[in-house]
Parts: structure tokens; C-alpha cells; sequence
């Protein structure tokens, strides 16, 4: 059949023209891609999934003579595992600007409509510009074309819907090839000489210089053999180290390449590797129900060691990955302040022992008192009773809702926030840290508790006084707060958080609690718990509570509150530009 009359040799695609391009900035083709949800597929602008292509020999290198938004709109060839959209059998492109693709042309001589057959990948080592659309390389200047993805069009229209996720930023401050090569470790395989560099690579300048400055000093020295070998390892190594941490400083200029932007490099780690790995090792509590106060103490430990941690993690940054480095003393005592507030809550629960155990003691000495009582005035004590439980609560909810500041100004001072320095790793936190921490805030809130609990005293004493003038009953229970009772309660510590109320065993065979084995959990080790040695013992919360270190609570931010004359919001007006939540702001304030 061929050659004859029904053959025609004008088909569509006859002439077959390939071309190798560049997609140019994504400013003269985003607007055909919508980047959210939308109703109607008429809000398209024009057809979404086509891509403005500079196709090198055809079109001008750089801005001059075609400016980007004049070129060809380039259609894509989907695969066949793609499908092509009907019965909703389809994939999305994944190309941004920047990319190399190559094609043919449909029209063929024409050379008006480019069709992307595929895209030709990164590779780790291509160094990115982070500008598009510069004429860094026009007809007449040669360069580099390989462009980042996430480049920022020369003429400032960056599209604000692209941000960096963490999987493409890497976790090691970009540095100059040279240096980038000398820091990175040997890969498996490659062996090192004895001056310990690698064998797969010639020196550089500066490592040719380290060596040769060694071996001479060596010589001057009189080194001979393996000494010699090792002087000038030792140099050469220290020479590397140097230059290295030099690189990673925030005083080093910054470079481009913060980005992974390569399909060979896959196991390459990235900020969101980091971010997993310490969501992985950070404890989480577990609580024992068979010893709340022991286990509210390992607790605190725990959130300490996890506190201890991050801070470190910010310190390191600071030598590793940090251009802005004035941040970090704020970003550790914001740290330091959201802990605070975690460790509160276990506080909490040694509070709620030791008032326990006070109102156990108050109720067992008043106990004589009321049994000296007429029978028909014994009822009018449940009132006097309900006022002391009401006194007990407001000392509990003034030194509770005090514990955040408190707490944080004595982690301020252990962890010596102002004066931050990167270390060798995260400080391990021994448990007597944080019985320290528990004695000093208990001694810093043992006045109020006193107290406290002599107006309690001076309540039952004017109760007993009306009623039973005559008879001799304050003497039964004295005075003196705490110390009235159970001999100054800074020396009984011990017995309140070890105190059992009441342990009920009816038949003998009552169920106990399962207790845990673990004092925590990490998703990545699972579960963990401390030492004997490192087991909370309150006889050491007693001494630190008889010899207390001075605390010195932060000051607490209160909530933004209106006026008395701030006039109402009226619902109906819509708050979401930025001028108007300005303006609510300002009525407040």
C-alpha cells in the first residue's frame, strides 16, 4: 500500500524534529495551574498542564530578543502507565522551572508546538542557581543553566504558594566544592593513605600546603619514620578540622545548594530525616499508678533530659547550620518556658500528696477536739470543716497556678541559659537534679503553707471559743500552723509523699494496680526506665527543702484583656486581611 494513491506523506508528525529546552520561570505559566480546590472547571485560565519552554539553537539564551512569555506553549506526552484523564485515569505532572525536558516538535518544521516527552535528572553534585530569568547566560556569555527549583524569578513575581519543604532541605550548611568534598566523610570502600586522605582524590591547595609545612617542621624537629608519618597526619588532620569548622560557622559566607534537588541522591538526608529521628528518641512519660509521687519525680526528670536535649539541639545549630545566631538565647528560654509548664504538671501531683497528707493530719488532730463536743453540736463542726477544705483549695490553686514561673526560673538558673555554649552532647540529668527541684519549690511555698494552715487553727479556735466558751478544748489542739501538728512539716517531706490514706482490702484478694516497668517510651528504642540509682529518694528532697537554693520565678505574660470602654466585635465584619485583625489588635490594646 505504500507509495500509492491513498498514501499521504503530509501526515501530522511526518517531520520528526527533536529539541533539548529549559522550562523557563514559572511567573509566565503558573497562572493556567491553580493550586487549590476549585468548583467550576471554567476558572481555569487556559488549558492547566502546559509549560513554557526554552528550546536551546531555536530560541535566544537569556531575555533579549524572546522574552519568556512569548515563547511556544510546550504540550506533555503523559506515559502510557499515566493514562490520559478519561474515566478518571490520569496522573499530574510533577516539573517545575528550571528543569531540562526534551521533546519534538508536533507541527514539525513549523516549530510552533513543543511537546515534553521526558526530563532529563539532576544529578547531587550540579550546582544550582537560586535566580531565573537573569540572562546569566545569554547567546554571547556561556554558563551554567542548571537552576534550582525553587529559584526566585529575576523580575521579583515569585509565587507565594512555593515553599521548601523539609524533605528537600539538607542538614549540613552549603559550602564551596572544594571544602565540600574535603568535610564530607570517605565514602564505604574508599580507602585513606597515611597522611589520612582519601586515596581516590589529589590534594587540594590548602591540604598540599598543611602537608608541606609539616614535613618540614618534622625535618626541623629531626622526625625519622613512623613519627615523621604521624606529625604530618596529625597536621594535616588538624588542618581539615579547621578549615571545616570554619565552613560550618555562622561567620562563613552563605552559599547556594541548601536544597536537594537530585534523583540519583535519594538516601541523602534532609531537615525532615532530622526532625523524624528526634521525634523518635524523645521520651514520653508513663506514669505509675502504685507510686504517683516517685513517678511524677522520674517524670520530671524525663521531660529535664528531653529539654537538656533540644537545647543542645540548638547550641550545635548554632556551630553547624545557623546564619542568624542572635536568636538563639531567645529560642532557648522560649524553650525552657513551654517546658516549664510540662514539668508543672507532675508538680502538681507532689502537691496534691502533701496536701493530702496535711488535711489528713488536720482532720486526725482535730479529731480529739470533737470528741469532746456536746452530740447536739457536733454537726455545727461540718461547716467549720468545709471552711478549712475551702482555705486548703485556694493555697492549692495560688501555688499551682505560680508553679510555671517558678519552675522555669529555677531551670533558668541550673541550665545557665544566658551564657549558652554548644557541648560534646546533650547533659545527662541525674535524678538528684530534680530532687532538688522539687525541695526548693516546696520550700519556697512552705510559708504560704504555714500559713495557711494557722488560719485554719485560728477558724477552729473562734468556732470553739463560741460555742463551747467554758470548756478547755484549744489546748488539745495548739498552735503554730504545720509545726502544730506534725512537728513542722519541712521535716516530715518524707512521710507526706509516702503516706497511703486509704488502702482498702475487703476480702483479702482485692486486684492491685499493674504497675508499669518503664518510667518512658521512645517510637524508636520503645521502653526504657532508670537505674536504682538514679530511683527518686524524698529523704534528699528533705534536705533540699531545709536548705533551700533561692528561687526566682519569670514573670508571667498575662492574656490580652479589652477595656472597659473597647467596643464590642460585630461578628458580621469580616476579620481575615491583615488590616482588619490590625485594627481589632489596636481596640484591644
Amino acid at each position: 500500500m505504500e507509495g500509492g494513491s491513498l498514501f499521504n506523506s503530509g501526515f501530522l508528525g511526518a517531520s520528526f524534529n527533536w529539541w533539548i529546552g529549559q522550562i523557563v520561570s514559572d511567573s509566565t505559566w503558573r497562572d493556567n495551574i491553580i493550586p487549590g480546590k476549585f468548583d467550576n472547571k471554567d476558572s481555569i485560565p487556559g488549558w492547566g498542564r502546559r509549560y513554557k519552554v526554552r528550546i536551546i539553537g531555536l530560541h535566544d539564551q537569556g531575555e533579549t530578543e524572546i522574552p519568556s512569555d512569548q515563547l511556544p506553549w510546550a504540550q506533555l506526552m503523559y506515559p502510557v502507565t499515566a493514562g490520559g484523564g478519561q474515566a478518571a485515569a490520569s496522573q499530574t505532572s510533577n516539573l517545575r522551572q528550571g528543569m531540562m525536558v526534551f521533546g519534538f516538535f508536533l507541527d514539525g518544521q513549523e516549530q510552533q508546538v513543543p511537546v515534553i516527552m521526558g526530563v532529563l535528572g539532576n544529578n547531587a553534585q550540579t550546582s544550582l542557581s537560586t535566580k531565573i530569568g537573569d540572562n546569566k547566560v545569554t547567546n554571547t556569555q556561556p554558563g551554567s543553566l542548571a537552576t534550582s527549583g525553587f529559584a526566585e524569578p529575576a523580575d521579583g513575581n515569585k509565587d507565594p504558594n512555593i515553599k521548601v519543604p523539609d524533605e528537600a532541605l539538607v542538614i549540613n550548611k552549603p559550602k564551596d566544592p572544594e571544602q565540600s568534598k574535603e568535610c564530607a566523610p570517605p565514602p564505604s570502600g574508599v580507602a585513606v593513605n597515611k597522611f589520612g586522605l582519601r586515596s581516590d582524590q589529589p590534594l587540594s591547595k590548602a591540604q598540599f600546603q598543611d602537608q608541606q609545612s609539616a614535613r618540614a617542621e618534622a625535618e626541623a624537629r629531626g622526625l625519622t619514620g613512623l613519627a615523621r608519618d604521624e606529625f604530618i597526619q596529625r597536621a594535616v588532620a588538624t588542618g581539615i578540622k579547621n578549615r571545616c569548622e570554619q565552613a560550618n560557622s555562622p561567620s562563613s559566607p552563605s552559599r547556594p545548594g541548601a536544597t536537594r534537588e537530585n534523583a540519583d541522591a535519594v538516601h541523602e538526608q534532609s531537615i525532615a530525616d532530622a526532625k523524624r529521628l528526634d521525634l523518635y528518641l524523645n521520651k514520653t512519660v508513663v506514669m505509675s499508678p502504685c507510686d504517683m509521687p516517685g513517678s511524677a519525680m522520674k517524670a520530671m526528670q524525663t521531660e529535664i533530659d528531653n529539654l537538656t536535649r533540644q537545647i543542645d539541639k540548638i547550641l550545635q545549630s548554632a556551630l553547624s547550620y545557623v546564619d542568624a545566631a542572635s536568636q538563639i538565647l531567645s529560642d532557648i528560654q522560649a524553650l525552657v518556658s513551654n517546658f516549664a509548664c510540662t514539668i508543672a504538671k507532675y508538680m502538681k501531683i507532689i502537691f496534691d500528696k502533701i496536701f493530702e497528707y496535711v488535711m489528713k493530719q488536720i482532720n486526725k488532730a482535730l479529731s480529739k477536739t470533737v470528741d469532746k463536743m456536746f452530740p447536739n453540736q457536733r454537726y455545727l463542726y461540718y461547716d467549720v470543716r468545709e471552711r478549712i477544705t475551702e482555705l486548703i483549695r485556694c493555697l492549692y490553686s495560688k501555688i499551682t497556678g505560680n508553679l510555671c514561673g517558678q519552675i522555669e526560673g529555677f531551670l533558668l538558673d541550673i541550665l545557665d541559659t544566658q551564657n549558652p555554649s554548644p557541648s560534646n552532647g546533650a547533659p545527662y540529668v541525674p535524678i538528684c537534679a530534680v530532687e532538688d527541684l522539687t525541695g526548693n519549690i516546696i520550700a519556697a511555698n512552705m510559708d504560704d503553707m504555714n500559713n495557711t494552715v494557722d488560719d485554719v487553727l485560728n477558724n477552729v479556735s473562734e468556732f470553739l471559743n463560741d460555742i463551747q466558751e467554758g470548756l478547755s478544748l484549744i489546748g488539745v489542739v495548739g498552735s503554730g500552723g504545720v509545726g502544730g501538728f506534725i512537728e513542722n512539716i519541712t521535716g516530715s517531706i518524707t512521710s507526706a509523699l509516702t503516706f497511703e490514706n486509704i488502702s482498702l482490702d475487703i476480702f483479702g484478694c482485692d486486684l492491685k494496680p499493674n504497675c508499669p516497668v518503664c518510667d518512658y517510651y521512645t517510637l524508636q528504642n520503645g521502653g526504657g526506665a532508670a537505674e536504682e540509682a538514679q530511683q527518686p529518694r524524698f529523704s534528699n528532697v528533705d534536705r533540699a527543702v531545709q536548705n533551700p537554693a533561692p528561687v526566682r520565678p519569670t514573670a508571667q505574660v498575662p492574656f490580652a484583656t479589652p477595656r472597659k470602654d473597647t467596643a464590642d466585635l460585630d461578628p458580621r465584619v469580616d476579620a481575615s486581611s491583615p488590616e482588619q485583625i490590625q485594627q481589632r489588635v489596636s481596640n484591644i490594646a
